[in-house]
């Protein structure tokens, strides 16, 4: 019986491809008669995401905090998470890909299962985050966002540099030659607060990123 995975279509910023399973077949011939068989097509399951349930671990509560800490600075898995935890999935049932938005961010990020038909887990979500965070601003993106925004990127990025001068002066350093990130859109706001599900006009399977201060 064919495994079945949920999928959602990509949105105009999103481009996937699907991998294509060619079955091989090796019909039986016999003198009175010849059997073709034809490839089985199979449709994605398309699953309602108010069905959609985040992992206690990553879902936000406005009246409590996620039990660890996960400071969206850093690679998660030098974080307070052991492993098995990080490789329990992080929606139920489980998805192929999803998208993260943030009231704070001025794009989407795609999020992908690390490996086919095992779902997205709580690393995959919170290390392609990361991943995508830790992009630096070209000198072009930079210029084209409006005045107030470059003005709040650049204090963030600065505050970021000094907090980590107390740490490491080295890595501060290698952060301030190296420029403003993505990350720097937060404006220092970096502590993971939690997940949830938001309609989407295109389909995807949509969490909304809450983070906080210290």
């Amino acid at each position: 019986m064919p495994t079945k995975t949920v999928r959602w279509s990509g949105s105009n910023e999103i481009f996937e491809s699907s991998p294509t399973h060619s079955p091989t077949h090796s019909p039986t011939h016999s003198p009175t008669s010849s059997l073709s068989e034809s490839p089985e097509l199979t449709t994605p399951i398309m699953i309602d995401p108010s069905e959609i349930r985040i992992s206690e671990k990553l879902r936000f509560e406005q009246s409590s905090e996620i039990d660890f800490v996960n400071d969206l600075l850093n690679d998660p898995i030098e974080g307070t998470l052991d492993s098995e935890s990080l490789d329990e999935l992080a929606t139920e049932p489980s998805v192929s890909n999803l998208i993260v938005i943030s009231s704070k961010l001025p794009f989407t990020i795609r999020i992908d299962e690390d490996k086919e038909e095992m779902g997205i887990t709580v690393c995959a979500l919170l290390r392609q985050l990361y991943m995508a965070l830790q992009e630096q601003f070209t000198t072009e993106e930079l210029e084209s966002v409006r005045p107030e925004v470059r003005e709040n990127i650049l204090k963030a990025f600065a505050r970021r540099c000094d907090n980590l001068a107390e740490h490491s002066v080295a890595r501060a350093v290698q952060q301030h030659e190296a420029g403003p990130r993505k990350i720097d859109y937060l404006e220092g706001f970096s502590k993971l607060a939690g997940f949830e599900v938001v309609p989407s006009d295109h389909g995807d399977l949509t969490l909304r990123l809450h983070v906080r201060c210290e």
